[in-house]
């Protein structure tokens, strides 16, 4: 049973990689999407933690400060994250997405949906009830 789950999740994450490539190529922007995947982890944590500082990010990968340092002046350099001084402490800043970071949140997203609909294409109104509540079950458990 697991060898057949393991060949659907192959089969699916090639499409979802097919997926992204499409809205690549539709973004017309490759520099949007010339990000490692370190890079998509720490704009995804910038957009989750809403104004977070180094240290933040330190805690949440577990990882050194000259770490995260190096990895958010790459994005800053590459005008996806700014930083602003905190008017508390001189010595922090906070770390938010600029347009051209928001706008890669978003064209993901959108491809996200686009995956789900070409997935969800064949299946009834039903059918992606239960599938809806599968996935549920299954995240919440990983």
């Amino acid at each position: 049973m697991e060898e057949l789950i393991v060949r659907y999740i192959s089969i699916l994450s090639d499409a979802m990689r097919q997926s992204m490539q499409k809205y690549k190529e539709e973004a017309g922007n490759s520099e949007l999407f010339s990000l490692t995947i370190t890079q998509w982890h720490y704009i995804h944590a910038i957009n989750e933690l809403t104004g977070p500082t180094l240290t933040d990010l330190v805690a949440r990968f577990r990882v050194q400060k000259s770490t995260v340092t190096a990895a958010v002046n790459r994005l800053v350099d590459r005008k996806f994250v700014y930083k602003l001084q905190s008017e508390q402490d001189l010595r922090v800043y906070h770390l938010y997405l600029t347009d051209q970071g928001k706008k890669l949140l978003e064209i993901e997203n959108q491809s996200y949906y686009y995956f789900a609909k070409q997935m969800t294409a064949c299946l009834t109104d039903f059918e992606k009830q239960v599938l809806t509540q599968l996935l549920n079950k299954v995240s919440q458990k990983i």
